[in-house]
C-alpha cells in the first residue's frame, strides 16, 4: 500500500468513473484499474462495486477512503512540517547555558527567538557543566554552551570551541580600590569578593599567577551561578567580581563598573565550548541556534 493507490481511491470515489477519475489523475484509465485492483489485492478485500454506468464504494471501500482522507491529510501536513523546520519556524529546541553563556546571551537569544521564530518550542536549561552534560546525554536538551575547562573529554560528546574572552577582575566605579597606584591580591582581599565555580585548572592558573591565597577555596567570598545577581551586587557594594569582562559589557560602557588590574597582572581568557551528543544529527534549529551564538558571543 503506498500514498499513490490511496489517492487514486479517494479520486474514484469523488467520480465513480474510472475514465473520469484517471483524468484528474492524468493517468490512464488501464493504470488507474491496476493500481485500485493492487490495493484490493493486499488488503484482500473488494472495495468497489463495478458496473458499465457507475462505480462506487463497498462498505469495505468507503472505510478505506475514509481513512486514507486522514492519512493524505497527515502526510500532507508532515510534508509541511518538514518543509517548515527547514525554515526554523516549527520545531522545537532545547539549549543549556552554562553562567558565563547565559550571562551574556540568553536574554538577547529569547529575544531573538521569539521575534524571529515565535512558533518554535523553545527550552532553556541552566546549571552547571556536570548536570548539563547530564542533560544532553539523557536527550532533554539539544546543545550546551559550557567553560571548555571544566568539561570531561568523552567519546559520546562533540565539543567545538568557540572564541575565547578576556577576564579578571572588576568592581564598581568609584570603589576604594580604584584609588589605589597598584592594586595586590593583600588589598584586593580586604573586600568580599565573588565568582561563579572555578574549573580546578583556572584554581590553578590563578595560585600561579598570584601565590596561594588566590586559590578559589580563600580568594572567594561569595559563589553563584548567576552572575546578573553577583554584577548586581557588584554595583551597589564594595564587592569585587572575578569572571569574564563581557558580561558586564553594558555595565562597564555605562560607566557603573571598571575593570581593575591585581599585579602582577596577567591577560586571563575564558575558554568555551558548544557541545553536543556525537554521532547524532542535528535539526535546522540547533543550526540556528549555532548561527546566533556565532554572531553574537564575543567582545
Amino acid at each position: 500500500m503506498n500514498l499513490n493507490q490511496l489517492r487514486h481511491l479517494i479520486a474514484l470515489a469523488e467520480h465513480h468513473s474510472f475514465s473520469k477519475a484517471a483524468e484528474a489523475l492524468f493517468l490512464t484509465q488501464p493504470a488507474l484499474s491496476r493500481s485500485i485492483q493492487t490495493l484490493e489485492q493486499e488488503l484482500d478485500v473488494k472495495l468497489i462495486d463495478r458496473d458499465s454506468k457507475r462505480n462506487t464504494l463497498t462498505a469495505y471501500g468507503a472505510l478505506v477512503a475514509e481513512r486514507a482522507e486522514r492519512i493524505l491529510l497527515e502526510a500532507r501536513e508532515l510534508k509541511r512540517g518538514v518543509e517548515l523546520l527547514k525554515e526554523g519556524q516549527l520545531g522545537a529546541l532545547s539549549v543549556g547555558f552554562g553562567p558565563t553563556p547565559a550571562a551574556m546571551l540568553m536574554q538577547p537569544f529569547l529575544t531573538h527567538m521569539a521575534s524571529r521564530y515565535p512558533r518554535m518550542q523553545l527550552r532553556i536549561a541552566r546549571g552547571s557543566v556536570d548536570l548539563l552534560v547530564q542533560s544532553l546525554r539523557n536527550e532533554s536538551v539539544d546543545i550546551i554552551a559550557v567553560d571548555r575547562r571544566a568539561l570531561l573529554t568523552a567519546e559520546d560528546l562533540s565539543s567545538e570551541a568557540v572564541t575565547a574572552l578576556r577576564g579578571g577582575f572588576m568592581c564598581r566605579s568609584g570603589h576604594p580600590l580604584t584609588q589605589l597606584a597598584q592594586i595586590d591580591l593583600a588589598a584586593l582581599r580586604q573586600f568580599p569578593v565573588a565568582s561563579t565555580p572555578l574549573s580546578d585548572e583556572l584554581a590553578r592558573m590563578l595560585v600561579e599567577q598570584l601565590g596561594p591565597d588566590a586559590h578559589p577555596a580563600r580568594l572567594l567570598n561569595l559563589n553563584s551561578e548567576d552572575i546578573t545577581s553577583l554584577l548586581d551586587l557588584v554595583e551597589s557594594t564594595d564587592t569585587v567580581f572575578f569572571g569574564i569582562f563581557a558580561c558586564a559589557r553594558a555595565r562597564i560602557a555605562a560607566g557603573r563598573i571598571c575593570e581593575i588590574q591585581v599585579q602582577p597582572h596577567f591577560e586571563r581568557f575564558g575558554q568555551y565550548a558548544l557541545v553536543s551528543l556525537a554521532r547524532r544529527s542535528t535539526s535546522p534549529a540547533v543550526e540556528a541556534f549555532r548561527g546566533f551564538f556565532a554572531e553574537n558571543f564575543g567582545e
